[in-house]
């Protein structure tokens, strides 16, 4: 694609079109003055019509603004007030029922008035609604104050004491409503008002002003109109061009036609024409390169091995450009490498290059900078070499020799790379002799930037896959010492256990009380210890299964039974703390199956809570409950322990952490109960997550999935 050069100013626009004169000077009659004296009324009137046509419109929007904005506001109010309804009504039923769904709904309304309050406060416009609306939200709090879902319906003095502030907020809400009701009223009246006085004053004004117009359109339209018309033509047949792209005959307007000014137009138009064709040609070529560069750009950097990057670049590039060969030099440490890729237009045969280890290129013997030094250079300067546009012998023979018809002017040669330090080199050779347009080296550029990527990025990927390797083998050779240790402590101790359940028992003489206390501690730190290797053994199987697709679960477990055995394993534990309760009714828990190992989850499940129950308070409430997500079941505990300091949720996963505050308090543990808990549950296609603020306690939800549907209104609630 050679690079466009404007047609001059004057000159046809194709064959067919006869060559017009441009006129010396100005010829006929100039209507300038007599549309300037003719014309004046009009646009004194036409000023008065925008006048008054603006006026209105300022009026009327401003009225049509203001009246939107109390719609909006009453409707904002009416919001609060149902809310405000629901609310109250919610509580009552809790009160009478006791059901925690109507206490779920009493909160859920509090919860949602203050986003209600700050709607109704961004529609306020004037001082009065302001006073009202602050009555209104005093009213809210003291009725709010006052309220106390868990107040019996007996005590009757607070009932009626929050009966009467509700029904003072109720009517401080009418009040505020029936304001905004009569301002509404009155702006719809003003800006009625509005409307009818500019429309008439517009009337008026457009039949003078279309008076005045008929008179002077009759009298100019011999001298002024059909010549204009024809002008139009033109501009019309420009603007319809065929499928949005420039005519290969440019349309020409008769420039001896009509009064000096008209003819002027003409000629000017002319060669408006003229140069809109040729910018429309150039835009639409440096359009389609701008997409060019996208389209292999995108499928450039899609591409992992760095071959097949290199291929798509320099096929595309010389399938779309008018080239006849494209290749890719990479560079080495050593210097220019052969032929990385190449690309050759039928029926030019590829070049001959050694393969990928081939010898890179040397510098010149003849004293001139090396291509290794060249390219440097001009990647440092951020510049592409193009021939012509610069001499041959500046490029280093080594780059150009073997490339037929490069140092006769056709060569593109472009850095690729990003940053400080070049990857390689870029070089395009055109079919014949040409000039490269700027769209075109944009193009080059951009694909040579996108491969220096695509180097970069498949470079890593096999540094990744390399490390992925490595990191996998380190995990089966510590998975596999974890278990050979854990097992090797696991003999001794079930001989130590043997042994003190001997001593314990009499078997060999009496025990004194003193030596019962220490064998005591003897006997719990040895169970400690056997709970540990269990843990650690337990881990060593389930972590690889965790990490990878896991196998397959197919016995089936009942949410009931695996919630009622963890809370039998709690409360006849030995483990200080909180009060496990579960709050959610066995009938919610009815139907409710898993696919899962019981074993495993009643692990993972007592996990979670004998860490709520350790780290709670002695006589504490840990809260369980059961959630009926569909296609999932949700378990929640809760408990108002020490919790985990900010920035730790996600470290107390890892095998053998814990929390600082933990530590630092020295609370038996060894850090690996959640570790377990979540990869057993993440192996039953699950998911563990945490919440917990320091001081106030933690919250852990454990999802599986289900194995049925049932009712989704039929969920465990918080008390």
């Amino acid at each position: 694609m050679d690079r466009a050069h404007p047609p001059r100013p004057g000159a046809d626009a194709h064959p067919d079109a006869h060559p017009v004169s441009r006129p010396r000077g100005r010829t006929g009659t100039s209507v300038g003055a007599r549309l300037t004296r003719a014309h004046g009324v009009v646009v004194v009137l036409l000023l008065l019509v925008g006048v008054s046509g603006a006026g209105g419109l300022l009026v009327t929007g401003a009225s049509r603004a203001h009246e939107t904005q109390l719609r909006r506001l009453e409707a904002a109010n009416t919001a609060l007030q149902l809310t405000t309804a629901e609310a109250d009504a919610a509580l009552r039923d809790y009160r009478d029922t006791l059901r925690p769904d109507h206490l779920e709904a009493y909160r859920q309304s509090v919860r949602t008035l203050p986003a209600l309050r700050g709607d109704v406060e961004s529609f306020l416009t004037d001082p009065l609604q302001r006073s009202l609306f602050d009555e209104q939200t005093r009213l809210a709090e003291v009725w709010l104050a006052g309220t106390d879902p868990d107040r019996g319906a007996a005590v009757v003095a607070a009932a009626t004491a929050e009966a009467d502030a509700f029904d003072a907020l109720h009517e401080a809400n009418e009040r505020l409503d029936v304001l905004v009701r009569h301002q509404r009223d009155e702006a719809t009246s003003a800006e009625d008002r509005a409307r009818t006085g500019a429309l008439v004053v517009t009337a008026l004004t457009l039949a003078a002003a279309l008076a005045v117009v008929v008179t002077t359109g009759v009298r100019t339209r011999h001298a002024l109109v059909d010549p204009l018309r024809a002008l139009v033509d033109v501009l019309d047949a420009l603007r319809t061009a065929p499928g949005g792209r420039a005519q290969r005959a440019t349309p020409v307007a008769d420039p001896t036609r009509g009064p000096g000014e008209v003819r002027a137009v003409a000629l000017a138009l002319n060669d408006l024409a003229r140069e809109n064709r040729r910018l429309l040609q150039a835009a639409e070529q440096s359009a389609h390169l701008h997409r060019l560069a996208g389209d292999i750009g995108r499928q450039v950097r899609d591409q992992l091995v760095a071959d097949d990057a290199l291929q798509v670049a320099v096929t595309r590039l010389g399938e779309e450009l008018d080239v006849a060969r494209v290749r890719v030099r990479l560079l080495t440490g050593s210097g220019v490498t052969p032929i990385a890729q190449q690309w050759a237009r039928p029926p030019l045969a590829p070049l001959d290059a050694p393969g990928p280890g081939g010898t890179a290129v040397p510098g010149d013997p003849s004293g001139a900078p090396g291509a290794a030094e060249w390219l440097r250079r001009l990647h440092a300067r951020g510049e592409v070499h193009a021939v012509p546009g610069t001499t041959p012998s500046e490029v280093p023979r080594e780059l150009l020799d073997d490339l037929p018809g490069a140092r006769a002017g056709a060569a593109l040669l472009v850095p690729i790379g990003v940053g400080e330090a070049p990857h390689g080199l870029l070089t395009l050779v055109g079919a014949r002799a040409r000039d490269w347009s700027v769209p075109e080296v944009e193009l080059a550029r951009s694909v040579a930037v996108d491969l220096a990527r695509a180097l970069v990025l498949a470079g890593l990927y096999r540094a990744q896959e390399r490390l992925l390797g490595e990191l996998r083998e380190v995990d089966s050779v510590k998975s596999d010492l974890l278990a050979t240790v854990s097992h090797e402590l696991r003999t001794p101790l079930t001989s130590i256990a043997g042994y003190l359940e001997l001593l314990r028992d009499g078997a060999l003489g009496e025990v004194p009380e003193d030596v019962a206390a220490v064998l005591g501690i003897v006997e719990r730190n040895t169970d400690r210890l056997r709970s540990l290797i269990e843990d650690l053994l337990l881990l060593s199987r389930v972590e690889p299964l965790a990490a990878g697709p896991g196998a397959p679960v197919r016995t089936t477990t009942t949410v009931a039974d695996l919630v009622a055995g963890v809370a039998r394993t709690v409360q006849g534990g030995a483990t200080r703390g909180g009060t496990l309760r579960c709050t959610t009714p066995p009938a919610d828990l009815t139907g409710l199956r898993t696919r899962g190992d019981a074993e495993h989850l009643h692990r993972a499940v007592l996990a979670v809570v004998d860490n709520a129950v350790k780290f709670s308070p002695v006589g504490s409430l840990v809260r369980l409950r059961v959630e009926n997500h569909p296609g999932r079941v949700r378990i929640v505990v809760q408990d108002n322990g020490m919790g985990i300091p900010a920035g730790e949720t996600d470290a107390v996963f890892a095998r053998f952490a814990r929390g600082s505050n933990a530590t630092a308090l020295a609370v038996p543990g060894a850090g690996l109960g959640l570790t377990i808990a979540r990869d057993l549950v993440r192996l039953h296609g699950g998911s563990l997550d945490l919440e917990s603020v320091e001081g106030q306690g933690t919250t852990a939800r454990l999802e599986l999935p289900l194995l049925e549907d049932r009712d989704p209104a039929r969920t465990g609630g918080a008390p």
